[in-house]
């Protein structure tokens, strides 16, 4: 089952995703993302199914919070 992962600046700031995106009844959890060369060590992200994307992309937009990026787990 594919997974998106949504990565943020902090533990801080996921924490605060993964809450606005419980508040819209998108389940999701914290995870450490694999880190690229650009990355800060501090990155964290939201794990979600790729079937609440749609959902957790238009909760965003209401709450005006823009991930760094958004990646694809398999």
């Amino acid at each position: 089952m594919a997974k998106k992962i949504l990565i943020c600046k902090s533990q801080t700031e996921a924490f605060a995703c993964l809450r606005m995106l419980q508040g819209a009844g998108i389940s999701g959890s914290l995870c450490k993302p694999p880190r690229k060369n650009k990355d800060s060590a501090c990155i964290w992200g939201v794990k979600i199914r790729d079937e609440y994307m749609q959902n957790a992309l238009r909760r965003m937009q209401e709450k005006n919070f823009k991930p760094v990026r958004i990646e694809t787990e398999s």
